[in-house]
């Protein structure tokens, strides 16, 4: 049950990572938008990096 648990997670922070890049392509470089995508880009890589580590 855990390990679903932790690929579940794995899947929705990679979605999530995916979606937070696009984003951040797209918004104009004019406002602080991108510095909040970036931060946001680099906590969900960073989760993501952990679940892998739980998994292997």
């Amino acid at each position: 049950m855990e390990e679903l648990r932790i690929e579940v997670l794995r899947r929705l922070a990679e979605r999530a990572l995916k979606e937070l890049e696009e984003a951040y392509k797209r918004i104009p470089d004019t406002n602080n938008g991108k510095a909040y995508l970036f931060r946001g880009k680099e906590r969900v890589r960073l989760m993501l990096n952990i679940l892998k580590e739980m998994e292997g």
